[in-house]
Formats: structure tokens, sequence, C-alpha cells
């Protein structure tokens, strides 16, 4: 339950790209998202994907802090998202970017990853095309 295994990490190319070129945009600061709905299939409910710029920071053990971060407060907080994608069969690629500063909390972090997993499924949300 309170596990991030690898198939629930989005990757491949050709699933970011679509993403990139279909998804919509949402914004909840310090965050960002990327997100496509699609139809319940073989994959998991929720597939996502963290990200921290450079423009954040040039230093790798800040950027990688910041991201560990993200990891957790998702992985700790995505039962009820992916339990509602799941009654409603219905399947969310995410991708998340951070654009704040390096000196958040993870209490800040984790709040707002909460607000955005409630944001992406909100029940009024449209169905996938």
């Amino acid at each position: 339950m309170f596990s991030l295994p690898k198939t629930e990490i989005l990757r491949g190319r050709t699933y970011l790209d679509r993403l990139f070129s279909q998804g919509q945009w949402m914004q909840e600061p310090p965050f960002r998202a990327v997100f496509l709905r699609r139809s319940a299939d073989d994959l998991p409910p929720i597939r996502v994907g963290f990200v921290v710029s450079k423009r954040v920071s040039k230093k790798a053990v800040e950027r990688n802090r910041i991201r560990r971060m993200m990891r957790e407060a998702y992985r700790l907080n995505k039962h009820e998202a992916s339990n509602w994608l799941s009654e409603n069969q219905q399947g969310l690629d995410v991708f998340i970017l951070y654009t704040g500063r390096t000196d958040i909390r993870y209490d800040r972090i984790e709040r707002k990853i909460i607000l955005l997993l409630h944001r992406l499924t909100q029940a009024d949300a449209p169905n996938p095309g």
C-alpha cells in the first residue's frame, strides 16, 4: 500500500512524448504538473514522474533531496487518488515539476502534493477520450 514500485514510475519516450504533447497543465505552487487521463488498462491507476530543474539549484545534492521528499510525499498519500481512479475505471499519467526554492520543508511539499492529487482526481474531472 505504501510502496512505489517501478511499474508506477512514468518511463519511456513514447509515453513522455504523448504526455507532453497531449497533456494538460496544472499549477499548485511550487509545483507544476502535466497530466493525461487514460482509460483503465493493464497499467497501474497512476503513473508518475518527478523533476527538479537545474534552475532550482545547480547542486545535484539539493535537487535530489527535493526529489526524494516529493517521492516520499507522493508515496504516502497516493492511495486515495489511486483508489478513486480504480473505482471509476480511469488511469492517469502525471509528471510533477518542482519550480520553487531549495529551502523548502517536507511538510509544505506533502501538503502541496496532497492538494495536487486531490485536484487531479476531483469528481467532476472529464472522462478519458
